[in-house]
């Protein structure tokens, strides 16, 4: 599964971000995957976790604060589809990036030339099969 954290305050708005790989942590801190440099945003501000049938979970520093669509957060919580999160001054949109098809090109390839053999196995028996009779 991968997410997309949208970046909508007047700081960086547009700016986006896929992740894919969890757990992902967001805030000022080198560690994090995520570094945001803005007032509020504490040294490792927020974690998110894949929890599989749980989906996706926030899990807040000790001491920091998450505002998610104006609700206050200080415990770990699950994080929606096109919910607002606000860290500090920092505010991203959390999507669910969209799901592409893996590419099979070399898979279809093989397959194509092992039909094709076979129809060609399949001819060269039935011209021998009339030829011997």
């Amino acid at each position: 599964m991968k997410i997309r954290l949208e970046r909508v305050d007047q700081a960086t708005a547009g700016d986006s971000i896929e992740a894919g790989r969890f757990p992902f942590a967001l805030g000022q801190a080198r560690e994090c995957d995520l570094r945001i440099d803005a007032k509020g945003v504490w040294g490792k501000h927020l974690t998110l976790d894949n929890e599989g049938d749980n989906g996706i979970v926030a899990t807040p520093c000790s001491d920091a604060l998450v505002i998610v669509n104006g609700d206050a957060h200080r415990n770990k919580f699950r994080v929606n589809h096109g919910d607002l999160l606000e860290l500090g001054a920092a505010k991203f949109r959390f999507w669910f990036a969209p799901l592409g098809q893996a590419d099979r090109r070399g898979l279809e390839g093989w397959v194509w030339a092992a039909l094709l053999l076979l129809a060609l196995g399949q001819a060269g028996v039935v011209v021998w099969l009339l030829n011997s009779t």
